[in-house]
């Protein structure tokens, strides 16, 4: 018996010793499979599994699990990485399965998950004009943990003194402010992107990605970002994720070791892209503009992806599925829409609503007419016969003339003209509206320090047409221009030690109570508001720069009226609205509270706007 005993512990150390050898081996052999793990019962059977390792293509593979197939074993010029073409039946079981990759005698197996898709909870489009969208810069809005300030896997640490250096702002710092978003009454967080930036400098701003498949180490995990989402979820809010399809960081992991030389759009020398989204749609564009904007880079730490490459482009797509799989987002903002190749950001748009009908994609079109961003929102073909397939696209149209209109000396009919060129777009009503973002210098800086214009501003987009999003800080008056590391500041009170806490009234000064409290009201007031979230919208022809409209379903009604001139109207009239007040004879305005008992005329004075409630 002792015999066997022995022969049977040295068959289960041979045995053990191989295991180890076997993990060792798949360790050394493969650096990197992505996604990292996939789901079944996705709308979709396709999965393509990117494989990357020392000589990986001089392997023979294969794998055995019921409802798994192996299509396709793609090569390509790099010997060291292999693209395998999965079909996943959809009647698959959720587990782990061996990919065995076997060369003469060399043997080894790579475990893969296979997770149960959840079924989402949300019926339709998840974002919509009932919500407001609150746009946060991670690094700069509070440090809810420090021990993660540097981390031993990134290469830039801390320097706050550095305008453009990382200050220290993580999800856990968002994450113990949703009293103060909840008082504030925003529904919806987008974060600038929180993944790895692994730069020497200038990385705090999040485009310039290291690895599209893992939480930056100074702002947290991967989890801490899921649990962000679950809890917005828990307490009734959304979030949006930022990506990045036109370009990676320099010091993403594939740098090293590209998979072909076409992964980048490469050139001779370095070569800046002209930034002229217009060409895109140009039908009269030179092939040198156009190559300029599409395949220039953004910045020498910023290599330009070419979306031609379909190894790369089905590996854009399936990262956004993952992280709308994993982590339970509402929507995505696509970062510089018009860069990249655009039809496979068309093919990553059917995609997404494949697997996600109605979900909430947002393109950043950075084009200052309403007929320049039709192209990318329209619900039929362009003349070029291009189709965006894009549901919501960045109104810059209406930014630049709500700046316009309430800088100095403006005329609000700017944002008058604007509107009345909707007729351009496919859906309207699903732009993103907004009045300052991460891009730009401060509201409070174009509007020439004026909070009252900055008041009109707000009331304007919050209740014209389309989703809203604000700014981070420009609630408490934060007023930096550019450059963009003064813009993206530290939230006061963010930080330990920090001199004073406006995430709290006793932290603001008085004025920034006032235009705090007054966003407040009308952001509250909103989240009831039918006629904003579903209403039309009827406007007038401003006279003397003021301007009145009216959102309205066929039960509610809502009078918007904003004096954008210097004049008071102690009795301004009614009377030329009457067709839209028809069937109203009273209302109650919003930001004061006050209740008119006749819609004859009302007390508009100088710089203030009117929300009024009509009703009968």
């Amino acid at each position: 018996m002792k015999f066997y005993a022995k022969r049977l512990l040295l068959l289960f150390v041979m045995v053990l010793s191989t295991s180890f050898f076997c993990l060792a081996q798949e360790k050394e052999m493969l650096t990197h499979v992505e996604p990292p793990f996939w789901w079944t019962g996705m709308t979709n059977p396709d999965l393509q599994l990117l494989i990357h390792g020392k000589n990986i293509a001089s392997f023979e593979v294969s794998l055995q699990y019921p409802g798994v197939q192996l299509k396709k074993i793609n090569k390509v010029e790099n010997a060291n990485y292999l693209f395998l073409d999965l079909s996943i039946s959809k009647n698959t079981k959720p587990g782990t399965f061996s990919i065995e990759f076997t060369k003469d005698k060399q043997r080894f197996s790579y475990t893969y998950q296979l997770k149960e898709k959840k079924k989402r909870a949300q019926v339709g489009q998840a974002i919509t004009p009932a919500d407001v969208i609150y746009l946060i810069t991670p690094d700069r809005f509070a440090n809810g943990d420090t021990t993660n300030d540097s981390t031993e896997d990134t290469q830039e640490k801390l320097n706050r003194t550095n305008d453009d250096g990382r200050h220290g702002g993580d999800i856990k710092g968002v994450m113990d402010h949703f009293g103060y978003f909840e008082e504030l009454g925003v529904t919806t967080l987008w974060l600038n992107p929180f993944l790895e930036n692994d730069q020497p400098t200038y990385s705090y701003h999040g485009y310039a990605i290291s690895d599209f498949y893992k939480t930056d180490t100074r702002l947290g995990t991967n989890d801490n970002y899921k649990n962000l989402v679950e809890t917005s979820h828990k307490k009734g809010m959304k979030v949006i994720m930022d990506q990045v399809f036109n370009h990676c960081g320099a010091g993403h992991w594939w740098m090293n070791d590209l998979p072909s030389k076409d992964w980048l759009n490469q050139w001779d020398t370095f070569t800046r892209s002209n930034f002229t989204n217009i060409a895109a749609s140009d039908p009269y564009v030179s092939s040198s503009d156009f190559d300029l904007l599409t395949k220039g880079w953004f910045d020498i730490n910023m290599p330009d992806l070419n979306l031609e490459n379909d190894f790369l482009a089905t590996y854009m797509i399936q990262n956004s599925i993952w992280w709308v799989e994993y982590s339970g987002i509402d929507g995505i903002r696509l970062d510089t829409y018009p860069y990249p190749n655009k039809h496979a950001m068309s093919r990553w748009m059917k995609a997404l609503t494949q697997e996600y009908p109605d979900f909430y994609m947002v393109a950043e079109t950075w084009a200052e007419r309403a007929s320049y961003l039709s192209y990318w929102n329209n619900d039929k073909a362009n003349k070029d016969g291009y189709v965006s397939n894009v549901n919501s696209i960045s109104d810059y149209a209406l930014y630049y003339s709500l700046i316009r209109a309430f800088g100095k000396d403006g005329n609000i009919e700017e944002v008058y003209k604007t509107l009345a060129e909707d007729f351009v777009y496919g859906n309207p009503g699903n732009n993103k509206v907004f009045n300052g973002n991460h891009d730009v210098d401060r509201l409070l800086a174009l509007l020439d320090e004026d909070v009252e214009k900055l008041k009109l501003s707000m009331v304007f987009t919050l209740t014209t047409r389309g989703i809203p999003q604000i700014y981070y800080g420009d609630e408490i008056l934060m007023k930096n221009k550019r450059p963009d590391g003064k813009v993206r500041q530290d939230f006061p009170g963010g930080w330990k030690g920090d001199s004073r806490n406006a995430f709290t009234e006793s932290g603001r000064t008085p004025k920034e109570n006032e235009v705090f409290n007054y966003i407040k009201t009308i952001l509250n007031w909103r989240k009831n508001a039918k006629s904003i979230h579903k209403g039309k919208l009827t406007h007038y022809q401003p006279v003397d720069n003021v301007y009145v409209y009216f959102r309205y379903t066929n039960v509610e009604n809502t009078m918007i009226i904003i004096n954008n001139s210097d004049k008071d109207y102690p009795t301004f009239s009614l009377e030329r609205f009457e067709k839209s007040l028809e069937g109203y004879s009273k209302g109650k305005e919003i930001l004061t509270g006050k209740s008119l008992e006749n819609l004859q005329n009302v007390n508009l004075s100088k710089h203030t706007a009117l929300i009024i409630d009509l009703s009968k």
